[in-house]
């Protein structure tokens, strides 16, 4: 099962990084053509924005799994049985949440098959399938943060 979420881990990282270089060829290439050819290209912009927001619902994906999100660090990092109750219950609130999310991000791209979008012409659901797969993915990387918590295990789990 390591081996899988190492792997995994990786396709994501790849995707990732993939995604930042597409942006950056795409969006040099528009400037390139609009300021010096007068001739901009009508796809760039709508690409780089559905790779962004991809990459921000992968990117959460990572930030949970490395347990290296913005957080307020009030509470002690290995405390009582208490402690990690109450951490648990904050986790149990984002698992919640990432299942509400990804639940409503599953039926939008369900409904948005036949919509294509204004200058790539794919359906929308292919955008929109991010949502539920980057919650999948971050809800189970939740709730093994939740075990290491449980454990009394802190830190980077790499």
């Amino acid at each position: 099962m390591v081996g899988f979420v190492r792997a995994l881990d990786r396709c994501i990282d790849v995707i990732l990084v993939a995604s930042m270089a597409i942006v950056i060829a795409a969006m040099a290439a528009q400037v390139t053509l609009r300021y010096f050819f007068h001739s901009p290209l009508p796809w760039p912009e709508e690409l780089s924005q559905f790779l962004l927001v991809g990459m921000s619902f992968l990117g959460m994906y990572v930030g949970i799994r490395r347990n290296q999100h913005i957080r307020i660090e009030w509470l002690p990092k290995n405390g009582s049985r208490f402690i990690r109750g109450l951490k648990l219950v904050g986790l149990l609130s984002i698992c919640v949440f990432l299942a509400y999310i990804g639940y409503g991000g599953f039926k939008l791209a369900m409904t948005a098959w036949g919509q294509p979008s204004t200058a790539l012409r794919i359906p929308m659901a292919i955008p929109y399938l991010t949502i539920p797969v980057a919650c999948f993915l971050s809800f189970f990387a939740v709730i093994a943060l939740m075990r290491r918590t449980w454990r009394g295990e802190a830190g980077d789990p790499r």
